[in-house]
């Protein structure tokens, strides 16, 4: 706005009049009273063609009052406002003006009535869409997890579910599905759990398999509670093969190989049992680095847990016997003492005498059957 040439103008008419009214004040307040009233005039009378006292006082008011005025106008003028004629000066609005804030009005009153509104909106929106999820696909059961199982598949868990995915979800009867589950033989613990909205979690925990025994072809897991898994054929792995373990020499050895450490379970690959005549607890070990080892079943779980120490001292590649039995000592193979425990090893019988009496006694119970049918 200082820049329009009109206002500019305006502001150089004012300084000269202020200018020009100032220096006239001064003169007359230097003279002390008007110009007229300084001539020497008797007392009691005004010389003729001069003017009235009062006349002077009242111009001199007059001119006081109309400098002051301006004064003000320069004022006003020097903070912004000028008292000029609307059709002279362009007025503009000021663009940083603020908006005027506009009136809030009352927020309404929430109600018992609004409250009672809500509820039932609430309410037939859960009915609305419990009906939907139980009469559509959104209810069909679509995933089945089982995890947890090695000895036995994932069909034989799915066939005692007795429901398969496309069946509702709170049709399936997972308390049935869990007793089910449960009597298969390797099964130690089953768990199952619904995932809303359309998954069922089974978890299996099997027993533990400590060994295996040989059918024919087929290798059998042996359980952890003692029971060979039939019907159940499996590669071995992670547990040795047992030969000739019958009785109470197997439900032993079984005990003890569950207090083995897993990792040194999965280094034996079969082990044997050799009574003699002067121990009827013996049984021969080969490990899948190499060694082997004599011991007793009813110590095997102390002595074996000791072996990775043993075989660090013997150190690589050294192979030979290791003996168990009685102590802990190392027979190198290719010597004297070596050889006379194999040896000894290899002519005592396989089985213990108990279990030969028994097997004797039942060839003379068939022998002698044989011979009553052909006596007929």
């Amino acid at each position: 706005m200082s820049d329009r040439p009109d206002i500019e103008e305006m502001k150089k008419k004012l300084k000269r009049a202020k200018e020009s009214d100032s220096h006239m004040l001064d003169e007359r307040l230097d003279s002390g009273s008007p110009p007229e009233t300084q001539q020497n005039e008797p007392d009691g009378g005004v010389p003729e063609g001069a003017s009235d006292p009062i006349d002077d006082e009242a111009e001199e008011e007059e001119a006081v009052a109309t400098f002051h005025s301006r004064l003000m106008n320069e004022n006003r003028q020097t903070a912004g406002h000028y008292f000029v004629d609307e059709d002279e000066i362009e007025t503009f609005p000021r663009e940083d003006r603020q908006p005027e804030r506009k009136r809030r009005l009352p927020r309404p009153k929430f109600t018992r009535a609004h409250f009672y509104i809500l509820l039932l909106l609430v309410l037939l929106l859960s009915v609305g869409t419990l009906i939907w999820y139980v009469f559509s696909s959104a209810s069909d059961i679509k995933t089945i997890n089982i995890s947890g199982n090695e000895l036995i598949s994932d069909e034989e868990v799915q066939d005692r579910l007795h429901f398969d995915e496309g069946t509702k979800m709170f049709s399936a009867d997972l308390s049935q599905a869990r007793e089910n589950i449960a009597l298969l033989p390797a099964v130690q613990s089953v768990e199952l759990e619904r995932k809303w909205w359309s998954q069922i979690n089974v978890t299996v925990t099997e027993y533990r398999a400590l060994g295996y025994v040989a059918n024919n072809a087929d290798y059998y897991p042996v359980l952890e509670n003692a029971q060979i898994l039939r019907g159940y054929p499996s590669a071995p792995k992670k547990a040795p093969i047992l030969h000739y373990f019958e009785g109470r020499e197997f439900n032993q050895l079984v005990e003890n190989l569950d207090k083995v450490d897993a990792e040194i379970l999965e280094g034996i690959s079969e082990i044997y049992y050799r009574p003699s005549e002067n121990s009827s607890t013996r049984i021969h070990m080969f490990m899948n680095d190499g060694q082997e080892i004599v011991a007793d079943y009813r110590t095997i779980d102390e002595k074996m847990n000791y072996y990775p120490s043993v075989r660090k001292e013997i150190g690589d590649p050294n192979s030979g016997v290791i003996d168990f039995e009685i102590g802990s000592s190392f027979l190198p193979y290719g010597s004297q003492e070596a050889e006379e425990v194999k040896a000894g090893i290899y002519e005592t019988p396989v089985q213990a005498k108990y279990i030969e009496d028994v097997n004797q006694a039942l060839a003379d119970v068939r022998d002698q059957l044989t011979d009553i049918g052909g006596g007929e």
